[in-house]
């Protein structure tokens, strides 16, 4: 027992020690400076090592294993002649870099083949994988090892072997291997794989060289039994501290969520971060109502890819009947703007009520999980003694079991991919309400339009009218919950909105889709709301979907919290006909947020008929007059240049406005 302690202790000291340092440097370079930044990057610290000592203890172990089963300085004894040549070492190292440039080579391959057999799906290829890279293991190992045999009798017999030091060799083998790695990475890999999400990249380096730091110094080290009580004892301060932190200081914890880096990871994969969101007292949460205010119920319909120029109450082709006679007793806005150009990033605004760029979170799939301080409409309504029900297309996006966090504030949730079964489920909920029940926010989420091309870009006028057939399919099921809407007892008729996520190019500016810039054919969408109270009329006011949030809290007869807890405005005066529509006062802005998505992060405002797009580091601006040139085909920036200095100016304020926390109380 004695003997087995003395041997895993270098493995403990080295763990401990390589991951407090570790963890350290990544919480200072973290963790944002407040006045608890100290509290927070030991908080942050000790996390990170409640999670990686573990893990590197067992890697330490697992390294020495390997090293005592395979004993590499007696095998470089035995494949070294008396001249102090290894030419049966240097076949076999090159056997083996060539055995691992064939594995990497014809996995590669392997998986591209598939991918085109399959349509790369997942089931199959679990199944399929594993026995093809069975096969072409066994094949890479058979031919490697004739090369490496081949290799090493060759060199035995050149005049220049005695060269072939084991200490030559093995230096050159890493060298190769190293350098190689590195034009992989960064020629092949690195461009293909930009989505890949490298958080605590560094973290692992620093951890990885410490440990063998560790392993080479310990037995030079004096008085060990020291340095390994001093180690123990400050993992377990830090930890304890950590531990102390989860029950005592609930908020400290989801600051550090939002901070990033592995002690965010690890208080992600230790602690259930809605439990501990849960435990943060919510009155806060609740806006302040307005004396006497009625409080009708609320539904908000979001339709995913929603191009507002196809629909014939915009000047297009489709008719669109549902739609068409819901505009005809609402409020119809000409030019309405998404936050962003897609979902991950518009969605989180509109029910936040945060730009973009002030929204904190983390990219996961194709969604972002919410930093869990931001509150959404739905808790913010709750905590007012709203129903919440939330019915929604896609469990990437909205999910029990894997939250985002756009799930939070909903009593009920339903994920139905079929947007006819959202519309059931919907009809379903309200045909068992009775008239005195709470008052009722209801969002669905429609997904079929995303899906109008299936993701082939061919945008010949044949192809483009799947677009315009996916719109007309999505308005019946419109009329279908507009229908059941209609069946309400008056008294319940619901405040109605109906817009977008984001738009889709459908070839302008030469994009297929969406996700690509900041031109309307991508942001602009249809909003249109009607209910009880709504002027039937045209507004030819720009406006954000940012101003969602704040324009539903008024409708509903709270008073909406302003900057910097809220971005946007209130266009309940509007809705209601109190004020008239002023071009002048129109405004917008939108933002692409770089993430593993996305490498650029340009920002466009709109300002009346004026629209800027700012393409950031670049510097290039461009500027386009709406009234005149819908469609931003004609830059006026170099015509334009003190409008260009205007709105460079709103742009720049703008970006001052970005700066705020949006958690201020």
């Amino acid at each position: 027992m004695k003997r087995a302690a003395s041997w895993m202790a270098p493995s403990v000291a080295g763990a401990l020690g390589a991951t407090i340092a570790a963890a350290l440097i990544d919480a200072l370079t973290h963790v944002d400076a407040d006045g608890e930044r100290g509290l927070r990057v030991v908080v942050a610290a000790g996390y990170a090592v409640a999670l990686a000592a573990p893990l590197a203890f067992a890697l330490a172990l697992l390294a020495r294993g390997i090293v005592a089963a395979w004993q590499p300085r007696a095998l470089v004894a035995r494949l070294t002649d008396a001249q102090g040549a290894a030419p049966g070492l240097a076949g076999g190292l090159g056997g083996g870099l060539v055995g691992l440039g064939l594995l990497a080579l014809a996995s590669n391959q392997l998986v591209w083949l598939l991918a085109r057999v399959t349509a790369f799906k997942p089931r199959t290829l679990a199944v399929v994988v594993p026995a093809l890279m069975l096969v072409v293991g066994v094949a890479v190992v058979l031919v490697s090892g004739a090369i490496a045999i081949g290799l090493g009798r060759w060199l035995r017999q050149v005049r220049w072997r005695r060269g072939l030091t084991p200490r030559r060799l093995l230096g050159a083998a890493a060298a190769l291997l190293t350098i190689g790695l590195g034009l992989a990475w960064l020629l092949v890999v690195r461009p293909l794989v930009r989505q890949l999400s490298l958080d605590g990249g560094v973290f692992t380096a620093i951890v990885a060289v410490l440990l063998i730091f560790a392993h080479i110094a310990w037995p030079h080290l004096p008085a060990r039994r020291a340095v390994l009580g001093a180690l123990g004892a400050l993992a377990i301060a830090l930890v304890g501290t950590a531990v102390w932190a989860s029950q005592a200081r609930p908020t400290l914890i989801l600051t550090l969520w939002g901070d990033g880096g592995v002690g965010a990871l690890a208080v992600d994969l230790i602690l259930d971060i809605d439990a501990v969101r849960a435990s943060v007292p919510a009155a806060d949460l609740a806006p302040r109502p307005r004396p006497g205010a009625r409080h009708p119920d609320v539904v908000l319909l979001t339709i995913d890819t929603f191009r507002p120029d196809r629909l014939a109450i915009y000047g297009g082709p489709v008719a669109a009947p549902a739609l068409t006679s819901l505009a005809a007793r609402g409020t119809l806005f000409e030019t309405a703007i998404a936050p962003s150009n897609v979902t991950r990033r518009s969605i989180p605004a509109l029910v936040t009520g945060v730009a973009p760029t002030r929204v904190r979170g983390r990219v996961s799939g194709w969604a972002l999980r919410l930093d869990p301080r931001h509150v959404t409409l739905a808790e913010r309504l709750r905590a007012s003694g709203y129903d919440t029900i939330g019915l929604f297309c896609c469990e990437g996006f909205w999910s029990r079991t894997r939250p985002t966090g756009l799930e939070r504030g909903f009593t009920e949730l339903v994920v139905e991919r079929d947007a006819s079964a959202l519309v059931a489920a919907a009809r379903a909920r309200l045909a068992v309400r009775a008239p005195d029940s709470p008052p009722l926010y209801l969002w669905l989420h429609f997904i079929e339009l995303h899906e109008w091309a299936g993701g082939d870009p061919d945008l010949r006028p044949e192809r483009r009218r799947l677009y315009d057939d996916s719109l007309a399919r999505i308005d019946g099921e419109v009329g279908g919950l507009l229908a059941a809407l209609a069946t309400l007892p008056p008294g319940r008729a619901p405040i109605v909105i109906v817009t977008g996520d984001h738009g889709e190019a459908l070839g302008d500016h030469g994009e297929p889709f969406h996700s690509t810039d900041l031109y309307n054919s991508q942001i602009q969408v249809p909003l249109v709301v009607a209910g009880p109270g709504i002027a039937a009329r045209r507004v030819d006011e720009v406006v954000s979907l940012l101003d969602l949030v704040p324009t539903v809290l008024d409708l509903a007869g709270f008073e909406p919290p302003g900057h910097p807890i809220l971005d946007g405005r209130s266009l309940a005066d509007l809705l209601t006909g109190r004020r008239d529509p002023d071009t002048s006062r129109g405004r917008a802005y939108a933002a692409m947020v770089v993430d593993r998505f996305v490498r650029t992060g340009p920002r466009t405002l709109i300002l009346g008929q004026w629209k800027l797009i700012h393409h950031g580091d670049s510097e290039r601006d461009e500027l386009y007059d709406l009234a005149s040139d819908p469609r931003e085909l004609s830059d006026r920036a170099t015509r334009e240049p003190d409008q260009l200095l205007r709105m460079r100016a709103a742009l720049f304020a703008q970006q001052l406005r970005d700066r705020a926390s949006p958690f201020a109380r």
